[in-house]
């Protein structure tokens, strides 16, 4: 497989080159990340990198942490596939992460990830508009003095924390869409992170004459992350709503299979479980559940 480095913006195509497509499991690419010190690097399957956006996931070993703190150009969003794990930010902050659970980093934000269970752990990311910049890994990388944690030499002089992380336990509603699960431009300016329980996501209806479920993890300026959940079928398939975007998009299949429907194109794909559907900006699609079980996919969008 080609390096992480190589391969950025341009896998598994060029900017100029998108279309729709099914990539499985087997056409993940993989590297180490950070590439230079296994014992302290995660294993990790990119996805989709492109000008817009990355996907991929993530696996730390029992026990494992990457090291050193990470740091984006972009906000990046997780759906823990197999947790629990504990993302630690620079800033003094540990969210502690359940399978199924989110979490939203703004940009800008130093994190890095332990597994403290007896089982691998596995996390599905997305960061947008931009993964990375000239460097990887990041160039600059706080010391431990420079960051806050339990009996830490230098938190003193660090930022309290309290005054500056924003309350996300008000009910969500439709017009939050586009601001969940906080003001996004406030979390870029302060680097507080946000854990997006089960009961934290942002609930709403896609399409009202076939309803399918969709709970925002995030949903900001730069993108939107979350699931779409299509109930099983009665008397044929159930099809959720055509839909378009202004801005690319991706689905991973998490209970599968599910057949998504180009509708101006009269083609389908199906997508099975741990594969991914790349959607271009201005493609008409719908999910089509055959199964007797509701299906679920994670959806990342640029721009709704």
């Amino acid at each position: 497989m080609a390096r992480l480095f190589d391969i950025m913006g341009e896998f598994p195509f060029k900017p100029d080159e998108k279309r729709p497509m099914l990539i499985r499991k087997q056409d993940y690419s993989t590297a180490l990340y950070p590439p230079n010190n296994a014992l302290t690097s995660d294993n990790t399957f990119t996805i989709i990198t492109t000008d817009t956006f990355m996907l991929g996931i993530y696996e730390l070993g029992p026990g494992g942490v990457f090291a050193p703190l990470d740091i984006h150009p972009g906000d990046e969003s997780y759906y823990i596939l197999d947790g629990p794990v504990l993302q630690r930010s620079g800033n003094g902050q540990f969210a502690f992460l359940n399978t199924g659970e989110g979490l939203f980093m703004p940009e800008g934000a130093w994190h890095c990830c332990h597994n403290f269970s007896d089982k691998k752990a596995r996390i599905l990311y997305f960061i947008t508009p931009k993964a990375w910049s000239e460097s990887i890994p990041p160039a600059v990388i706080p010391t431990e003095e420079e960051t806050k944690f339990y009996k830490g030499p230098n938190n003193k002089n660090l930022p309290d924390m309290r005054e500056l992380i924003q309350d996300i336990s008000r009910q969500g509603c439709t017009d939050d869409i586009g601001r969940w699960p906080v003001d996004a431009k406030k979390a870029r300016e302060t680097g507080a992170v946000y854990a997006v329980r089960d009961f934290e996501k942002l609930n709403n209806i896609h399409g009202t004459a076939h309803p399918m479920m969709i709970r925002f993890i995030t949903s900001n300026d730069y993108g939107h992350f979350g699931e779409f959940i299509l109930p099983a079928g009665g008397y044929g398939p159930r099809c959720s709503d055509p839909d378009v975007h202004a801005g690319d998009a991706a689905l991973y299949c998490i209970d599968g299979p599910v057949t998504v429907n180009l509708v101006d194109l009269e083609e389908s794909f199906v997508v099975e479980e741990e594969e991914t559907f790349f959607i271009p900006a201005g493609v008409k699609y719908q999910l089509v559940n055959f199964e007797a079980k509701p299906v679920k996919m994670v959806f990342c969008i640029t721009d709704l």
